[in-house]
């Protein structure tokens, strides 16, 4: 329970907080409060209603998991007391709260009349914007004017519809910010705000139009009319044309008809399509570009106060969504280019088919802990499969320092794959990084029995011991303990000899191979030997597409990598 004291330090009004995760009392309050957590972009929010003896939260929305920690009720106290707005940066905040530095705002909720009914307030790790502080504003007047009509929604018919608009407004922006929060890519991104402009808004024609090089351009034609595309699109930045206004000036462009367009802009008038009569241009901003939402009607449209409102908090959630999956491109390509830089080029060994497959986590940045490396130096192969704990990008800078110490040991001086695996871990740990991890090392030396048989050293950290597949089908595993995973102490590591007969197939894997949802690993494994059998005659190379199709290895809830060895 959090107090706040008045001016005079005379009495304690007491805060009640938000008990979550119970919903709301009021699923209208839940929305706002879901709102206003979306205003900050990624943060927490709610609602603060005024008590006899004190305030209590009556609804909580985070999309942050938490990280910003507990709501700052005490603040929005002090906001809902004097009526103020208050705006916070995380070293203002740090200052009553050292512990949590919170970017804060505050907005009072009032009435018409000047009464004080409730406060709206956000919090998130990083500094609120202005423009954040603004969509809240204007979300804290539509909660004015709801928290306003319940009060009086059994005296008056008016103000139930009043209510009924608000609670439709409400839906319209949820709505368009659940969808567009799912949205990946740019062209997914302007296909549902077409859709939702179609069904939510009942528009007829609709296309975001963006500022490149000093021209604006829309983004997807397929929303203009057919009959005058070039009437809202390719326009210059100081056009006589309501886009650029708006884009220029910050506000929106509200036609009700053609006679408004005629009246404002007489020069454009002949040029709009015969197929739109009300129009809306709305600004927004994609990062440091300007532009609009433009959405067209058939027939005569006309926007009130509050529908202009929130048209404008839909333009400010479109014009977030394709910053956000423009960002997200961009990493995901960032990502996926330092993850084809981490994957090593196989040597060329004479008498051994080498091929290595790397599949990262679907779900995640393309890039992962997961590892596999070969090294041909001073007649001895060593070859290696590794799996850093998790798969991100910080997993994979992990992953890529214990690959450039253990190729920079085999390439110093010929050791065993376990005092290899001893120095690794001994650097691990001395160097503080404490990386986590297991990995396999094995060396094929070239030394051949009168049979054809290849020597194999192996030593394993913590990993899933290799798989040998033979010309006939048959598979076996290598036999030895594995010592203790990387990351953890220094302990002594073990080696171990095995053999390969003509025609057999090595084969090292990561756990995502072969750990599956409510499917134990052990039957995991006789699925793979199973799919190992089927094609043991067939190229390394082609031998890994097939096991990796097989056993369903899309790497949605892991990396996965694989390295496949044969003496021929």
């Amino acid at each position: 329970m959090t107090t706040a004291d008045t001016n005079q330090g005379a009495s304690v009004h007491v805060v009640r907080p938000w008990l979550g995760p119970q919903p709301s009392d009021d699923p209208e309050l839940q929305r706002y409060a879901v709102l206003a957590s979306l205003c900050v972009g990624d943060g927490a929010a709610a609602v603060l209603l005024p008590e006899p003896d004190g305030a209590r939260v009556a609804a909580a929305s985070t999309i942050d998991d938490g990280a910003s920690g507990t709501l700052r009720s005490d603040l929005a106290y002090e906001s809902l007391r004097t009526g103020r707005l208050v705006v916070l940066t995380p070293a203002e905040s740090a200052v009553s709260r050292p512990e949590q530095p919170v970017g804060f705002v505050a907005v009072p909720v009032t009435t018409p009349e000047g009464a004080r009914v409730a406060v709206l307030f956000a919090q998130t790790l990083v500094e609120v914007q202005p423009s954040q502080v603004r969509a809240l504003g204007e979300l804290a007047v539509l909660l004015a004017a709801y928290l306003g009509s319940r009060t009086s929604l059994r005296r008056a018919v008016e103000a139930e519809a009043e209510l009924q608009e608000i609670t439709r407004i409400n839906r319209i922006l949820l709505a368009f910010s659940e969808a567009l929060a799912r949205t990946s890519t740019v062209d997914e991104t302007l296909q549902v705000v077409r859709d939702l402009a179609t069904t939510q808004l009942e528009a007829d024609h609709c296309t975001v139009v963006l500022e490149d090089d000093g021209r604006f351009d829309a983004l997807d034609r397929r929303g203009l009319p057919a009959d005058r595309p070039l009437h809202y699109t390719e326009l210059p930045r100081g056009a006589d044309h309501p886009g650029p206004y708006a884009a220029a000036t910050g506000e929106g462009v509200f036609l009700d008809d053609r006679g408004a367009l005629a009246e404002r802009f007489p020069d454009l008038a002949a040029e709009a399509s015969a197929d739109v009569d009300g129009e809306a241009y709305v600004p927004l901003r994609v990062g440091r570009r300007t532009g609009w939402l433009w959405l067209g009607w058939a027939g005569p449209h006309r926007t009130f106060a509050r529908t202009r409102r929130m048209k404008q908090a839909l333009a400010r959630y479109v014009g977030q969504a394709i910053e956000r999956v423009e960002l997200v491109q961009a990493r995901d390509a960032v990502a996926r280019t330092l993850q084809e830089a981490m994957l090593t080029s196989l040597p060329t060994v004479p008498g051994l088919e080498l091929a290595a497959r790397y599949v990262p986590a679907a779900e995640d940045q393309q890039v992962g802990g997961d590892w596999y490396d070969a090294i041909h130096e001073c007649g001895v192969t060593t070859v290696v499969i590794g799996d850093v704990v998790g798969h991100n990008i910080a997993a994979a800078t992990r992953m890529s320092s214990l690959r450039s110490i253990l190729r920079g040991f085999v390439a110093d001086r010929v050791q065993t794959p376990a005092q290899l695996l001893e120095r690794l871990d001994h650097v691990n740990l001395a160097l503080g990084t404490g990386t986590m991890g297991t990995a396999v090392v094995a060396q094929l030396r070239g030394v051949v029995e009168a049979d054809g048989s290849a020597h194999v050293t192996w030593s394993s950290a913590g990993h899933l011991a290799p798989v040998v597949v033979g010309a006939d089908g048959a598979t076996r595993t290598f036999e030895g303990t594995s010592d203790l995973m990387l990351g953890v102490l220094e302990c002594d590591r073990h080696d171990h000899a095995a053999t390969l007969a003509p025609g057999e197939t090595l084969l090292l894997f990561t756990d995502g191979l072969v750990e599956r949802r409510g499917e134990p690993i052990e039957e995991s494994l006789v699925r793979l030997a199973g799919v190992l059998g089927g094609v043991a005659q067939a190229p390394v190379g082609d031998l890994l597409d097939v096991v990796l199709a097989e056993m369903e290895a899309t790497g949605e809830r892991d990396d996965i990598a694989v390295l496949a060895v044969r003496p021929v």
